[in-house]
């Protein structure tokens, strides 16, 4: 029973540690504007309100690469734009598909915005298709200032490891005020 106790908490920590350190690397490059990208589906920080109401800024949405020849009208991409007007450095947006052009290239459209992009998008610029949100990344890049990430990844820990340590230190006060008991029984017999 003692071999799986230590086989589960080795196996727990291993998982804690991996997710943990998926979740760094999402965050990361969500700050650094970056994709994210892990089995095919990449995550992407949105940083404008093109997309209102659908997608908000400061949402992390997943993506998942995709035929490219599948997508159609109403579908949502995430592309890098070759419109020379966006200031982003990695030019990457995501919006809705209004139409299919002959040439294979598509029409874009923000879902807030009141006129299709200037440019179209090339097959070999789309980074993937629209799959859904992370909200947990949101809310988690909710604590992305110095003072909150402070108390999330030293403070909290810290005191978790203190009051771990006070709890060791009880029971072997407990055990040790046992022994010194059992001890005095057996001299007064």
């Amino acid at each position: 029973m003692r071999i799986v106790k230590i086989a589960l908490t080795i196996l727990g920590s291993a998982v804690f540690a991996a997710l943990l350190s998926v979740t760094v690397y999402i965050m990361v490059c969500g700050c650094i504007g970056k994709t994210a990208s892990i089995f095919g589906y990449s995550v992407l920080k949105v940083v404008s309100g093109s997309m209102e109401p659908s997608i908000h800024e400061g949402d992390y949405i997943y993506i998942k690469r995709t035929d490219t020849d599948s997508l159609k009208a109403g579908d949502i991409i995430s592309f890098y734009s070759q419109d020379d007007s966006i200031k982003d450095v990695y030019k990457r947006q995501t919006h809705r598909i209004s139409a299919v052009l002959s040439d294979g290239t598509f029409v874009t459209k923000g879902d807030a915005n009141k006129i299709e992009d200037s440019v179209t998008v090339q097959k070999v610029s789309i980074i993937g298709k629209y799959y859904g949100k992370l909200r947990f990344f949101k809310w988690l890049g909710s604590f992305a200032s110095t003072k909150k990430l402070l108390i999330l990844f030293v403070i909290i820990p810290t005191v978790c490891m203190a009051v771990y340590e006070v709890k060791t230190i009880a029971e072997i006060k407990i055990y040790s005020n046992r022994e010194e008991a059992l001890k005095a029984a057996e001299e007064e017999k």
